[in-house]
């Protein structure tokens, strides 16, 4: 029991029995009585929201004590107390608060929520029976589409990974509930026919037809029906592994989200009997591995999707490379990951194919020859900015700087004055060539025949001194005046100071590549103006923030970014998703729920009708055709194996940040808008 209690915390939809409270109004329409009293619960809803759990217990635990004559918070506090003991493990006292609830608030409009998360508490309790009862109150009662959704998810993999068949008849018949009987037994009826009674199972459907009212169960009576006429199909699950609580939840729920609604939709137009195991990590790497370990000895899970972190990512890595089991992470950027092993997949693009990707695109379209770089001395910066200049290396450039700073770059006096100085004495290296080949034109000069008055140029060169003689007037000059009279060069050309000056504008570096996190955007952009360089600008996805860069538009001209991500708000084909999105969820999709969806959709492409075991799974990954998702498109077959090989190349126009390119399987290739 100990080691099912650490699944418990598993399950799809853990995460919205903490889900954060931006908007929460009284069940009364009256006038609120006391105006402070609505301030200090939405400053407990502000503690809650930023996980500050204890502050936020005791502003709930306050609010409960008020006599409900003089409370018209009193159930959105309620619940918020009973989440809030949720979110700190406090489970007995989570279903105290949740049973009461349902008791005393029958006509609250938050009591669909409370009864969704005593359902949760008791199934991390491992109170499966329990559980099971109050997700089909919620089933049954609410008019949330989401929760129901979700209830249905949660209920379905219970009622398939924690309850046999013997038990599953247990509950039914100490059930009263039509709804509840109904529900359970078409599941009882897909267990007897995975367990080859198929006799059996129509047996059952037989007892609840005459059960069944409404289009709700009339759909899912005709799906179960079908599926008994066919051969029994095992259900398979995809094990999930994210931070749900702890500081990195948000990214974690939002991916889930988007998972969900990537399984959701699969599900709806497939056949094949899918279902998601997710578990929280709380951002650890023990949780991680934990989790992992259970979701390896599970032969129904036939792939692992996470982590979000890098870190966390390897540690999953290691033991599901040893076990054979596939694996996908979203989010991770670490270049080293895939280096693990066969079954490692990742999604997101590394830092090393980002620099590599940035770097043909300055050298091939840009034309970039000449480099110099500032970048953070960690990972992400070293490897990103070893990448792109080893790039632009191979294809003849050179990289004339490489400049580093720790922490906040608030001042990079020393690093922007050694790129300075490098362009200066490339200007100098130029001038020089310039004026050697400037002699040389001068000395031709000399070569003029006899009849030179009909030239407009003639020169005698006596030691360092030149005699310029033209059709009416004879100068002396040294070599600079000479190369000025005569035309060779421009006086501007010889403008370049011997020591370093920010009035003298560096125009020698053709691209400086600065990879900057987007937190320190604000203090590298004043910096960037202020050291007077010319030099065109690459940088990584932090960039696209077009609202600072409409403050600065020299470096926005300046600027080009490579991202993995690109969300065409406008067209067609996402206005439609995203309203479908919001429909279920009750929220627009935001970047991470994106990489869930897109991913996990990826993932799914993979499985068809036949074989789906771990190894064919790897397989069919490692040559799945480009997916073209909504806000990213992923292949494994590009320059670098079980690495996402697609990217998009970036620029401002017209304050939106917009492709001028894409990277498909490590080659360029122009922007196609999808409508």
């Amino acid at each position: 029991m100990k080691f099912l209690k650490t699944v418990l915390i598993l399950f799809i939809l853990i995460n919205l029995a903490f889900s954060q409270f931006v908007d929460m109004t009284p069940d009364s329409t009256r006038i609120e009585p006391v105006d402070s009293l609505k301030l200090i619960f939405r400053e407990g809803v502000r503690y809650y929201n930023q996980e500050r759990y204890w502050d936020a217990l005791n502003v709930f635990e306050k609010f409960n004590a008020i006599p409900e004559s003089e409370n018209h918070l009193l159930s959105a506090s309620g619940l918020l107390l009973i989440k809030t003991y949720l979110r700190l493990g406090d489970l007995d006292l989570a279903i105290q608060m949740g049973r009461e609830f349902v008791l005393i608030h029958k006509t609250s409009r938050y009591l669909d929520d409370a009864e969704y998360a005593l359902a949760e508490a008791y199934l991390i309790k491992g109170m499966y029976s329990e559980s099971i009862f109050h997700y089909l109150n919620v089933m049954q009662s609410t008019n949330q589409e989401r929760l129901r959704f979700m209830s249905k998810q949660t209920l379905e993999t219970i009622v398939d990974l924690f309850i046999s068949t013997e038990q599953l008849v247990t509950i039914i018949e100490n059930n009263h509930e039509d709804f509840h009987k109904i529900f359970l037994t078409l599941k009882l009826a897909e267990k007897y026919h995975l367990d080859g009674d198929t006799r059996q199972a129509e047996k059952e459907l037989r007892v609840i037809k005459g059960m069944i009212k409404g289009p709700y169960f009339n759909n899912e009576f005709v799906r179960t029906s079908e599926r008994l006429k066919n051969r029994a199909q095992e259900k398979v699950y995809i094990g999930i592994i994210l931070p749900l609580t702890g500081p990195m939840a948000p990214i974690g729920n939002n991916i889930l989200n988007g998972v969900r609604y990537a399984i959701h939709q699969f599900r709806a137009n497939s056949d094949k009997d899918i279902t998601a195991i997710a578990m929280d990590n709380r951002g650890e790497v023990v949780e991680s591995i934990k989790k992992v370990e259970y979701l390896c000895n599970n032969p129904k899970v036939r792939a692992i999707f996470g982590p979000v972190t890098s870190e966390n990512t390897i540690a999953v890595a290691a033991v599901a490379n040893q076990r054979k089991v596939p694996q996908i992470s979203p989010t991770a950027t670490s270049s080293e990951i895939s280096s693990l092993g066969p079954y490692i997949f990742q999604a997101n693009v590394d830092f090393e194919n980002l620099g590599r990707f940035l770097g043909k695109y300055s050298n091939s379209i840009s034309k970039v020859m000449t480099v110099a770089s500032i970048s953070p001395a960690d990972e992400f910066g070293k490897e990103l900015t070893d990448a792109f200049c080893r790039t632009v290396d191979e294809r003849g450039g050179h990289v004339v700087s490489q400049q580093w700073y720790h922490g906040a770059p608030e001042e990079l006096k020393y690093q922007f004055s050694g790129i300075r100085v490098a362009g200066l004495g490339i200007s100098h290296k130029i001038l020089e060539e310039k004026i050697e080949a400037g002699k040389q034109k001068l000395l031709g000069y000399t070569l003029s025949d006899s009849l030179w008055l009909t030239d407009s140029i003639y020169v005698d060169i006596y030691g360092d001194q030149y005699r310029i003689f033209r059709t009416d007037s004879v100068y002396v000059a040294d070599l600079k005046q000479a190369l000025i009279l005569t035309g060779i060069m421009d006086s501007t050309e010889f403008l370049i100071p011997k020591v370093d000056s920010l009035e003298y504008r560096i125009t020698s570096i053709d691209g400086l590549l600065v990879p900057a996190y987007a937190s320190d955007l604000k203090m590298l952009i004043p910096q960037l103006e202020y050291y007077n360089l010319s030099a065109k600008i690459f940088g990584s996805a932090n960039w696209n923030d077009p609202e600072m860069l409409k403050k600065h538009p020299m470096v926005s001209r300046q600027l080009t970014f490579i991202s993995d991500y690109y969300i065409d708000k406008e067209s067609r084909f996402y206005k439609n998703f995203e309203r479908n999105y919001s429909r279920l969820l009750e929220s627009p999709p935001g970047r991470f729920d994106l990489y869930g969806y897109d991913t996990m959709r990826a993932l799914l492409s993979v499985f068809d009708e036949s074989d789906n075991s771990r190894e064919t799974i790897r397989k069919k990954l490692a040559q799945m055709p480009t997916y073209r998702g909504i806000c990213r498109d992923i292949s494994f077959r590009g320059n670098r194996p079980r690495v996402n090989s697609c990217a998009f190349i970036m620029k401002m126009e017209g304050g939106i940040a917009k492709p001028v390119a894409v990277i498909e399987n490590g080659d360029l290739t122009t922007y196609t808008p999808r409508y």
